[in-house]
């Protein structure tokens, strides 16, 4: 299976797992591209998409060195009004961090950072739209979430991933692009591996990575591997809708 395919199937190891060596500056983006261009000179195939998202990775850079607002502002114009919710200590939004939304593949995703640091990046856009568009919170939340938790935080990679999917952004997602959790989760996750692997609620013997997710959150949360899978805290129809007619009228 080449990049292309398996960089999104959620169970599998089809990244190149650099993002926290890329953070810490103990390899170059530079180096990475010239390693692969000189690999396609020797007839590899296949690294071309690899080598975009490189690319996409210095075009984050480029954008925070010229307008640094982005980081903490609206990169569009006209946004500054849009109804986002700011309440960072809601319920929800508690229950979003917490990976106790009811919504498996966000669920799933939430506790894989908890537990590694660390969150695969399809996952990482289906988060961010749950809860920007289904939840209709501010991006600066989920972005001021990740660069607390993730180990491979990078501010101009973070700030414009959040904006992109949000549609404040540069080059960003349009409006009418709502990531469904549960039919993102069936297309790169069709076994459930990669869900059973992080949430252990109604495995007779779950994994040891889902229970080490109860040894990594706060003891006050009082979850255990006992408790029943919550409703969803927003359904995805009615929260689409929502954000729908929400950014129709902006």
């Amino acid at each position: 299976m080449t990049y292309k395919a398996a960089r999104d199937r959620l169970a599998e190891n089809g990244t190149s797992d650099l993002s926290d060596n890329l953070a810490y500056g103990e390899i170059s983006p530079r180096t990475i591209w010239h390693l692969g261009q000189k690999a396609i000179a020797s007839g590899a195939q296949g690294l071309e998409p690899f080598l975009r998202q490189i690319a996409w990775r210095d075009f984050a850079h480029h954008l925070m060195y010229h307008t640094p607002h982005m980081l903490q502002e609206n990169w569009r114009e006209g946004w500054d009004n849009f109804p986002w919710n700011e309440d960072t200590e809601s319920s929800a939004v508690m229950a979003w961090k917490m990976g106790t939304t009811g919504i498996d593949f966000v669920d799933a995703a939430m506790r894989e950072l908890w537990v590694t640091g660390k969150m695969h990046n399809r996952a990482r856009m289906v988060v961010a739209s749950y809860l920007t568009k289904h939840m209709m919170v501010h991006w600066r939340v989920g972005e001021q979430w990740f660069a607390d938790q993730l180990i491979d935080y990078d501010p101009a990679n973070n700030a414009m991933g959040w904006q992109w999917v949000a549609g404040s952004g540069p080059d960003a997602a349009p409006y009418f692009r709502v990531f469904n959790p549960d039919t993102q989760l069936e297309k790169f996750d069709p076994k459930r591996a990669y869900f059973s692997r992080w949430v252990a609620e109604g495995q007779v013997e779950p994994p040891q990575t889902a229970l080490d997710f109860f040894d990594a959150i706060p003891k006050q949360a009082q979850l255990s591997s006992q408790d029943t899978r919550p409703k969803p805290i927003v359904r995805l129809k009615e929260g689409r809708e929502r954000a729908l007619a929400a950014y129709s009228a902006k």
